[in-house]
């Protein structure tokens, strides 16, 4: 009997999952730490972290940062000092997802509609749809920019949630603050919560963090993932009204949190340096990549994020493109079926001198893919 027959039988006698998970779509992910492949397709930190932090964590780990479970005060003190805003207003969560997931735990209903951009994060449509949620999607123009009158005519009575990552991943753009303050107009009418993702924010400069005092139902969400590179430790948090984050606080999992990622995330928060010239090391070496791109021909679309988009058909197709990046190891983002996104590819940026290597190739695979 072969694996497949066998695996066959056992499904046979399993229970059935939820109905919900019958409109839901996931494709697992290849694993590339033991390929030769240089990967700027996750928009992670790329560059290592400085010698002297590294030393810093070492000092500071110990056995009962392994061995206890994880205390959450030291932090939650570090971030409410580090946003100047109450302990009350803050959640840590174990990433922008876990916020997500207990934000869908505590306040999404069957039938209920969510709002999103599209194309946006792939897992709102996911937890939505996990929920038996309707998606209500709100899509780019060609141009990547969005129809405010037709985004405003969305948000009617039946919303629950609007999601706004901002800026959109993988769109790269800021959204205009007009529309988002016009946004949390129409959603406090119909008594609708905003979250709003910032996962990217420290790229941008733009936070709509200050506005919690004046808007209870707005909920903002960061991560430890990006600019602070803790991509492995899964730790965010969410910044709203003591009412919200308490029915989140009443859904989320006991030690949710490691100590570990603690740990990194106090260091990072004391040395505020490691965010702010990783954020300029992004913006050089996106410039140059930028600059290289145009002389290659090719593209370059401004993001407010540490990707750039480059849109590559009017020399060769993206599938091309990519599949030649990949022989030369180097893995980037792409294609899209998006319009706003077509003949694009996504380049996680990283310093300068990565940037010069990474231009050095693509110069090569452009070459070799037309």
């Amino acid at each position: 009997m072969t694996n497949e027959s066998i695996h066959t039988v056992q499904e046979s006698i399993l229970p059935e999952p939820v109905p919900a998970l019958a409109h839901v779509t996931r494709v697992r992910e290849a694993g590339t730490e033991t390929l030769p492949f240089i990967g700027l397709d996750r928009n992670e930190r790329v560059s290592p972290f400085p010698g002297w932090f590294m030393e810093k964590l070492r000092t500071a780990l110990t056995s009962k940062t392994l061995n206890r479970y994880p205390l959450r005060d030291r932090l939650h003190r570090r971030l409410a000092e580090s946003l100047h805003l109450p302990e009350e207003n803050l959640l840590l969560t174990p990433g922008s997802d876990g916020a997500l997931k207990y934000l869908f735990q505590a306040y999404v209903r069957p039938f209920d509609e969510v709002v999103m951009l599209d194309p946006s994060y792939a897992m709102y449509p996911v937890y939505a749809r996990m929920h038996q949620a309707k998606v209500v999607l709100i899509p780019y123009r060609p141009d990547r920019t969005l129809d405010k009158e037709a985004m405003l005519e969305r948000i009617q009575p039946g919303v629950r949630l609007i999601l706004l990552a901002n800026p959109n991943q993988p769109v790269g753009t800021l959204m205009d603050e007009s529309l988002l303050r016009a946004v949390l107009e129409q959603a406090r009418e119909i008594r609708a919560l905003v979250a709003v993702d910032e996962a990217y924010y420290p790229f941008s400069g733009f936070t709509a963090v200050s506005w919690i005092e004046t808007c209870p139902h707005l909920l903002v969400i960061r991560t430890f993932s990006k600019a602070a590179g803790l991509a492995g430790l899964r730790m965010g948090y969410a910044v709203g009204h003591p009412g919200v984050l308490g029915n989140l606080f009443k859904v989320h999992a006991a030690n949710d949190i490691n100590s570990f990622g603690i740990l990194c995330a106090c260091l990072v928060l004391e040395h505020p340096e490691i965010i702010e010239d990783y954020v300029q090391e992004v913006r050089a070496g996106g410039k140059l990549l930028s600059d290289k791109a145009r002389v290659l021909g090719l593209e370059p679309l401004p993001c407010a994020a540490n990707f750039l988009l480059i849109r590559v058909t009017n020399r060769c197709s993206p599938e091309r493109l990519i599949e030649q990046l990949k022989q030369r190891n180097y893995l980037v983002k792409g294609p899209f079926s998006a319009p706003c996104l077509q003949g694009c590819i996504r380049i996680t940026l990283g310093p300068p001198e990565m940037m010069t290597r990474f231009a050095e190739v693509l110069a090569e695979a452009v070459t070799a893919a037309v």
